[in-house]
């Protein structure tokens, strides 16, 4: 519901909304329409829709890869970087709303999320996940104790520190 009105705010679509912010946030992959497509779990012609609705708008344009000169990236215009940065503090409501809870709470919350999120990658309805809970890097200290260690930046972790989505992730 929250997404859906920012993005009816800006006159965009749900998905239209969720390109610009990939492109705007987005990880190491090359902003692309097949990429897009995988990422946001949507088919390549619903992201194209959005794409090209998103040209017409003046929000995206299409960029000569200069590597291989029949492939064009993405790339957000002056307008197109103003709209996604308003965009995305969409979540800011669910924010203020998690950040009164206690530490206990929001680990419980975490650690529940991220356990969701797995479920629905293994059960393959989340194509992309870049959490902790599946990165081969997330070494598991203890079954009691919930502490972690981060094996690419060598450094331990508790459950404040697991991401939902991270750059660095390697798929386990």
């Amino acid at each position: 519901m929250l997404a859906r009105r920012a993005a009816e705010s800006h006159d965009l679509s749900s998905t239209q909304m969720r390109v610009l912010n990939w492109l705007f946030v987005g990880p190491p992959p090359v902003a692309r329409s097949t990429t897009l497509a995988r990422e946001l779990n949507v088919s390549e012609p619903t992201v194209s829709d959005a794409i090209a609705a998103l040209v017409r708008k003046g929000l995206v344009v299409r960029s000569r890869d200069p590597n291989d000169r029949r492939r064009h990236d993405l790339v957000l215009t002056q307008a197109g970087r103003k709209i996604a940065s308003e965009l995305s503090r969409w979540t800011a409501p669910a924010e203020i709303a998690t950040s009164k809870l206690s530490r206990a709470e929001a680990e419980q919350l975490l650690d529940t999320l991220l356990l969701v999120i797995s479920k629905l990658h293994d059960a393959q309805l989340l194509p992309v996940v870049r959490a902790c809970s599946n990165c081969v890097q997330l070494i598991t200290i203890g079954t009691d104790t919930r502490t972690y260690h981060c094996g690419l930046y060598d450094l331990p972790m508790t459950v404040s520190d697991l991401r939902v989505d991270c750059a660095d992730h390697a798929t386990a």
